[in-house]
């Protein structure tokens, strides 16, 4: 097995006192916006993330290893 580096986001990373418990990992934040994008679709009501909270979920993007 191998490590890799990905990127790993939680809602409460973005939003402590208004997030849920949604935790996700991609390989690129390309893949983690967008996989980002759909929960804040499905699981808050959003149809857009606002350009003030892209800026804070890249902020809070953290790279971690994950052995695969």
């Amino acid at each position: 097995m191998a490590d890799k580096q990905y990127k790993q986001l939680g809602c409460l990373d973005v939003q402590p006192s208004g997030g849920c418990g949604f935790q996700v990992r991609a390989e690129t934040e390309a893949e983690l916006m967008q996989l980002v994008a759909t929960h804040a679709k499905q699981c808050h009501k959003l149809d857009s993330i606002p350009p003030e909270m892209a800026a804070q979920v890249k902020a809070a993007i953290k790279t971690v290893p994950v052995t695969v």
